[in-house]
């Protein structure tokens, strides 16, 4: 198996090479963990060591893994390349059938305990993360008045004591799994049960559903032990929560003016409820690798409208700023009003490339046209900031980089876009 274990080295350099722009990001570490990797998988080819010896190693290569933000589908990417590599220069080494077929099924069966090993890593350092996570949405809902309050903070406490069943490895559940077993399910169902506008209630519903369905497919990984589906579960399952969350902050802002959610003069949400939906959006991009941008805007020369023609008219102008800027938005896309004349908004899913081109389509509408305000007709423009979640470690640096980019574009002119 010698000769075998260095073709698998070559070829793990090769893909990682051959993909490097994926990766570029991560090189150094990457580096470290393709040699860790390496040597992993000539151990266990040998075919005579102990695998108890190799689980502590590659529990904390997973571990490694994500204390490192490289992806674990790193690891399923590398194997799904290698194992047609390995059979190619296994049939041309091996010319008993029997031989090689077994020479075959011993390799894919020791890449998948290797798999599911570092999966249990990296499954325990993502549940640290994510119960910090829910300690600090607890935080922030304990400041609402909210009537919803109760039911969100009883489901955050539920998905708390699932994660607690899954760092502990209990198959059998502390906890009631279904929609309808659950009291928020049964609620929920009932259209006056938590007084959930139609438009949310039924999206709510469907991700509830699915949340407990994913619960139970996690218990089941855990009684078979299948690490590596356990944490592509758990992380669909967590990313299904984020957005779920989310929605129920946005629920609300809508439902709650008087919590000051909403705000009273542009009827966008306040910066009051920005902490609770960004974070969450955060987090959800952060464990699911996928972009998310926000965008700072500013009224451009807003100081000497509300001089000449009075807060009224400025009054009136910041609120068809508000409904030109929520009107060119997508379905998925939040807007807030920051204070002042400045609104931040929040793009999920969007990369800043994205953000950028929706923010610049907002800015010529706007400059195309002109803002009537009793007395006052004239074209209004906004300088707009742009970040993305990209190498960001939290929601402060994300808001401070949108911040220093909107300074950049007023600073350069107005009436623009800087990213």
């Amino acid at each position: 198996m010698d000769k075998l274990s260095e073709y698998i080295s070559l070829k793990i350099t090769e893909f990682l090479h051959r993909n490097f722009e994926i990766y570029k990001d991560f090189s150094e570490e990457i580096e470290k963990i393709k040699e860790e990797y390496i040597a992993l998988v000539k151990e266990l080819l040998k075919g005579k060591e102990n695998l108890h010896e190799i689980k502590p190693k590659a529990f904390l290569l997973g571990r490694k893994l994500f204390k490192k933000d490289v992806s674990y589908m790193l690891i399923l990417d590398i194997n799904n390349y290698l194992l047609p590599e390995i059979a190619v220069i296994l049939s041309q080494i091996e010319e008993n059938t029997a031989t090689f077929l077994y020479k075959i099924s011993f390799i894919e069966n020791r890449m998948k305990f290797l798999e599911n090993k570092i999966a249990y890593g990296y499954l325990s350092e993502n549940i640290k993360q994510d119960k910090d996570w829910i300690r600090e949405k607890l935080r922030i809902l304990k400041n609402s008045e909210s009537t919803l309050k109760p039911f969100v903070r009883d489901h955050l406490i539920w998905v708390n004591k699932l994660l607690e069943d899954v760092k502990k490895l209990r198959y059998k559940s502390s906890i009631p799994l279904g929609h309808y077993n659950c009291d928020l399910g049964r609620r929920l169902e009932h259209a006056d049960g938590l007084g959930i506008f139609d438009e949310y209630r039924t999206e709510i519903i469907t991700l509830h559903k699915k949340i407990h369905g994913s619960a139970i497919q996690i218990y089941h990984f855990l009684e078979k032990r299948d690490y590596k589906h356990l944490l592509l579960e758990y992380l669909e399952f967590f990313n299904l929560v984020g957005k779920f969350v989310s929605l129920l902050g946005l629920t609300f802002a809508v439902m709650y003016e008087e919590d000051a959610n909403i705000d009273p003069l542009t009827k966008v949400l306040s910066r009051r409820s920005l902490e609770f939906i960004l974070s969450s959006n955060f987090h959800i991009a952060k464990i699911s690798r996928r972009p998310l941008s926000v965008a700072m805007v500013d009224i451009d020369n807003f100081k000497k409208i509300n001089d000449k023609y009075g807060h009224q008219v400025g009054d009136c102008v910041l609120k068809k700023i508000a409904q030109e800027i929520q009107s060119s938005l997508r379905k998925s896309d939040f807007i807030f009003r920051y204070g002042g004349e400045e609104f931040f908004i929040l793009f999920p899913f969007a990369t800043k490339e994205d953000a950028v081109r929706i923010m610049e389509k907002i800015i010529k509408k706007l400059s195309g046209s002109k803002i009537k305000c009793g007395n006052f007709e004239e074209t209004v423009t906004i300088s707009v900031g742009v970040s993305s979640i990209d190498n960001v470690e939290d929601i402060y640096s994300l808001i401070s980089l949108a911040d220093k980019a909107l300074y950049r574009a007023k600073s350069s002119g107005k009436n623009r876009v800087s990213a």
